[in-house]
């Protein structure tokens, strides 16, 4: 494959997940698919990121940041998956216009 095209695939593939990130986080209802969007626009940064590096030719701290951001991430859902787990509980949905009530 020529690398011109190897990169345009990779921009492209990463502008539609962020594009369709954003989108999710600007029009989700419910807490899950705010959550994917989320994760979706995090991932399409870390796949740039490791792209340009091995463009690059990033050393392998820079490869070590990604991986911790990798973990940091993985952390964050789980943090993040007991904290929906709570809201449903308490109030039996996950949509966020309910949530505007919870104060405190």
């Amino acid at each position: 494959m020529d690398r011109a095209f190897q990169t345009f695939l990779v921009f492209a593939a990463t502008m539609i997940g962020a594009s369709s990130g954003i989108y999710g986080i600007m029009s989700s209802r419910t807490l899950i698919r705010l959550l994917v969007s989320i994760e979706l626009l995090f991932n399409s940064v870390i796949m740039a990121s490791a792209y340009i590096g091995t463009i690059v030719g990033a050393d392998p701290g820079f490869y070590s940041l990604l991986l911790a951001t990798i973990v940091l991430t993985i952390a964050e859902i789980a943090i993040v998956a007991a904290i929906l787990v709570l809201v449903y509980k308490t109030r039996r949905s996950l949509r966020t216009d309910l949530l505007r009530e919870v104060k405190g």
